[in-house]
């Protein structure tokens, strides 16, 4: 009885030896299969190295095995570039691959597959870009920033500048991480990931005008303009950061500080109507017609297709005629009158001439702002007692 025993428990000892050294078996035919360099990697046994990562991974012996978790990290890393129907089987295997080569790194205590797990993040991180990207290019947006989330941390491994001299860079993906966020509709993220760039001394003004869109969507204009002023420190001259800071004061109705902004804007670009435009509205803000009548002008002379500066220059003299108007309130004398009476007809000689030159030029002009022009015109004329233009303008206008 006794020796019956111990055959039993002997066979079973050898049958425990055999598993134990079969699995070993298949780490080790991973490895020869995956490092056989006469093959190519869509011409490996995909489905032996598929069932010994399943195998090797669920056995007592091996499922901690540094050599194990790398070998399936470069099993599927392999599988997510064949782009065929084996990938598209393990549409997550750049996941499973990120997994097992953290795991290989987190369990080789004696360093033998360490540096061989970190070269292949770094392929990872090339893995999880195309992925981002393409969730990004669909739309899908919050996947494309969870992805690029996992790529960032794996740049570190990029200590030979390869990745970075193919413009890869963890900013980049940071970039791409808040710009996801953004079309995601997820500000407080977005806002995290530029601020966070920001905070790391980017140069790319793109950030710093993201972030300030975002504190405007916000309703913080002061952290917005703290923004722009911090990108500026890096890029002055930026045309974006200029326009948003304008734009900024221009709403807020800052007109003293707008001009002063405006002006170091235009000695940098002095053929920007924009800029022009946008002082000269200032100008009229602060009542000083006759700078902003000189920024229109400079407006029609770079460009005379630019009726909106003749027609806002028209409407500011008509703008005239009503402060006199009102300053008439209650004055009775003659001589006060007469005299108000000719400054009054001489702004409408101004506003009538900027008026023609939009209504006769102005091709691209909407049909019922054109309407509402003549209707304006028809009025001066008849002021002016220019009865024959008066009369064309009534035929326009019955005719519409």
């Amino acid at each position: 009885m006794t020796k019956i025993r111990i055959t039993i428990l002997l066979i079973a000892f050898l049958l425990l030896g055999l598993s134990t050294k079969a699995q070993k078996f298949s780490v080790e035919s991973m490895k020869m299969e995956l490092e056989d360099m006469t093959k190519p990697d869509s011409d490996r046994d995909y489905e032996n190295l598929l069932k010994w990562a399943e195998q090797t991974k669920l056995n007592p012996k091996t499922a901690n095995s540094p050599k194990m978790w790398y070998y399936r990290g470069l099993t599927f890393l392999k599988i997510s570039t064949l782009n065929n129907e084996l990938s598209a089987q393990h549409p997550d295997a750049i996941l499973t691959a990120l997994e097992a080569f953290q795991n290989a790194i987190e369990t080789d205590v004696k360093n033998k597959v360490t540096r061989e797990s970190e070269a292949n993040l770094l392929n990872v991180a090339i893995g999880l870009y195309n992925r981002a990207y393409g969730s990004y290019q669909s739309e899908k947006y919050g996947d494309a920033y969870e992805e690029f989330d996992l790529a960032v941390p794996l740049m570190k491994y990029d200590t030979d500048g390869l990745l970075k001299r193919n413009n890869l860079t963890q900013e980049v993906l940071q970039q791409m991480m808040g710009y996801s966020a953004m079309n995601d509709g997820n500000d407080e993220n977005a806002k995290k990931v530029f601020q966070k760039l920001i905070d790391g001394g980017t140069a790319e003004s793109n950030i710093y005008a993201s972030l300030a869109r975002i504190h405007l969507n916000g309703g913080d204009t002061t952290a917005a303009l703290k923004t722009i002023a911090t990108g500026k420190e890096y890029n002055e001259t930026d045309k974006t950061l200029i326009n948003m800071e304008l734009d900024i004061f221009l709403k807020q109705g800052r007109s003293k500080e707008l001009i002063e902004k405006l002006s170091i804007a235009i000695a940098d670009d002095p053929g920007n109507t924009i800029y022009y435009f946008a002082r000269a509205i200032s100008y009229e803000g602060l009542n000083d017609t006759e700078k902003a009548a000189a920024d229109y002008d400079k407006i029609l002379e770079i460009d005379p297709t630019y009726y909106d500066a003749a027609y806002n220059k028209g409407v500011m003299y008509l703008g005239k005629v009503a402060k006199i108007v009102e300053e008439l309130d209650g004055e009775y004398k003659p001589s006060i009158i007469e005299k108000k009476e000719t400054e009054i007809y001489a702004q409408y000689e101004l506003a009538i001439v900027e008026f023609e030159n939009v209504f006769d030029n102005n091709t691209e002009m909407e049909s019922s702002d054109k309407l509402e022009l003549a209707k304006t015109m028809k009025k001066i004329y008849a002021r002016l007692e220019k009865m024959d233009k008066y009369k064309t303008m009534k035929d326009f206008i019955d005719n519409q």
